[in-house]
């Protein structure tokens, strides 16, 4: 198996941080529920609130991997490693000048044993919220718009599977009413830069693998942005539909020239930032010897159609469908069922819910426009001139010509379901297995006032990619139960988790995670 990167940042800084929040968390400890209640209530008082996280969690077990369900959708904070665990301390700093107008920031870092990453901050941001819209730079755990961060299998383009990556965005901090439309439309929209921190991670796999990468990229630049539609969901019937789209671009791709391993440079230019917007692309691509500029970097997204039905005041029924695209073959539909297509009841109602939410989802991405991607300019004569068909397909979902992978140390900020490189034990730093059907179950409720459980299992088929399919086709069930214990500011859960298959082996683990929430103003 290959070794683990050390995320940029020194072990002391991290203990050093965690250490303060220790000694003010015994110097200053309060009530958590009465904390809380006012911290949040949308008429807080001008003033300043400093609070802090420490958390523990451990994962033990059999077989090579952290198992799925415990590994995955959760910002890649535990690592896919087995027998692995971590401390984790954070300070959340929140400045209220009146009910608008709020500033507020956090430092969160992590130190972990055996795991992908020994040490590095998770989280490092500053926000500023005026009313509804905001502006923030750095790192953060962004939650999904459309999707349940804790019971969903996850979004195919923004989900929650990977490292925070450092951004400049604006945006709703939820949905906006749209004025002038008598509360008949809201809006949620985001819009971003930023740039993913992983370039020594990708170079040290290619290097330490190179019988099996032949390109690599660093230095790539992110650009992010959404925008959903939704009418009242007060209403009996309410539909929201939006799309998210986000591009890697600028940066240098290595890759071997004639036996020579030779790198090439995108512009990070204003005039890039403004052409990756869109997805535009250079009309002379083939006389510049340029073929990943026929379009300028490496775009994907998903276009998102959901329904809800509120049978009672306190039950809600959705349905909902998010149609991948990695170009304009899948924004045309030409990729067949791909995509996600899900089933969601949330339980509204106040007190123990035996059943708080379920969601019921089936993920194929096995079409992908098709096998064949034909165009004749991508050729040397006299190919060019003898073969002038025009054939748009194999979109070879998070895989790219020149950006290698949509990854961010390894993982993919996209769906859990197609396994990520990480977990390629020779190397790999693609996606090997991108074609897939999946269905995914996730539940949850309370037992009593203070304790809670959550259930998810997965199942899917693989077929490998189009060009390389696989020998033997992949399968895994992957299953988690997980009991919370909720008093005061303490929370304490316990997880059992497996996975059975040939996609990350037989593993089984079980986990036990301890954290305190505090307020030192």
């Amino acid at each position: 198996m290959i070794k683990a990167i050390p995320y940029p940042m020194n072990h002391r800084y991290v203990i050093l941080l965690i250490v303060s929040i220790v000694i003010s968390m015994s110097a200053k400890s309060q009530d958590y529920l009465s904390d809380s209640i006012t911290f949040e209530c949308c008429t807080a008082p001008v003033g300043t609130h400093i609070t802090y996280d420490l958390t523990a969690e451990a994962s033990a077990g059999t077989g090579d991997y952290t198992a799925y369900q415990l590994a995955t959708n959760r910002h890649h904070v535990v690592g896919t490693r087995s027998n692995t665990a971590y401390l984790r301390g954070a300070i959340n700093v929140k400045h209220f000048f009146n009910k608008d107008l709020v500033v507020s920031g956090s430092v969160d870092a992590l130190a972990s044993v055996h795991a992908d990453h020994p040490a590095y901050l998770q989280q490092c941001y500053a926000n500023l919220l005026y009313g509804p819209f905001f502006i923030e730079a750095g790192s953060r755990e962004e939650k999904q718009v459309a999707r349940d961060d804790l019971l969903s299998s996850g979004s195919f383009a923004k989900g929650i599977n990977a490292k925070p990556i450092p951004q400049v965005h604006f945006g709703t901090n939820d949905f906006w009413t749209v004025p002038f439309t008598k509360g008949w439309l809201s809006i949620n929209f985001d819009f971003g830069y930023g740039k993913f921190m992983d370039s020594n991670y990708r170079e040290e796999r290619f290097r330490e693998a190179g019988d099996v990468n032949k390109i690599y990229a660093t230095g790539a630049y992110y650009h992010q942005k959404h925008l959903y539609l939704r009418t009242p969901t007060t209403k009996r019937f309410f539909i929201l539909a939006g799309i998210e789209h986000v591009v890697q671009f600028g940066g240098t791709g290595y890759g071997y020239e004639h036996g020579v391993l030779t790198g090439k440079t995108k512009p990070a230019n204003l005039k890039a930032f403004w052409n990756v917007i869109l997805p535009l692309g250079d009309k002379n691509y083939v006389e510049n010897e340029a073929m990943e500029d026929w379009i300028f970097g490496n775009h994907l997204g998903s276009m998102t159609v959901q329904l809800g039905w509120n049978i009672t005041p306190s039950h809600l029924l959705q349905v909902y469908y998010d149609d991948p695209f990695e170009d304009g073959s899948g924004m045309r539909k030409s990729n067949g069922y791909d995509g996600l297509w899900g089933l969601q009841y949330n339980n509204k109602a106040s007190g123990r819910q035996y059943v708080r939410g379920v969601v019921l989802e089936f993920f194929q991405s096995t079409n992908q426009s098709g096998p064949i991607h034909w165009d004749n300019a991508d050729f040397p004569e006299p190919i060019r001139s003898q073969i002038t068909d025009y054939v748009t397909g194999d979109d070879n979902y998070y895989n790219h010509v020149f950006y290698d992978s949509y990854t961010h140390y390894g993982m993919t900020p996209g769906t859990a379901l197609l396994a990520s490189p990480i977990y390629n034990k020779d190397g790999y730093t693609k996606f090997r297995d991108n074609r897939v059907k999946a269905w995914h179950l996730g539940v949850n409720g309370e037992l009593d006032q203070r304790l809670s459980y959550l259930v998810k299992c997965s199942y899917r088929e693989g077929w490998g990619t189009y060009a390389a399919p696989l020998p033997e086709k992949h399968h895994s069930f992957d299953a988690l139960l997980q009991c919370n214990y909720d008093r005061g500011p303490w929370h304490v859960s316990g997880a059992y988790a497996f996975d059975k298959g040939n996609i990350y082996g037989d593993c089984s683990t079980f986990n036990i995670k301890i954290g305190y929430h505090g307020k030192i103003l």
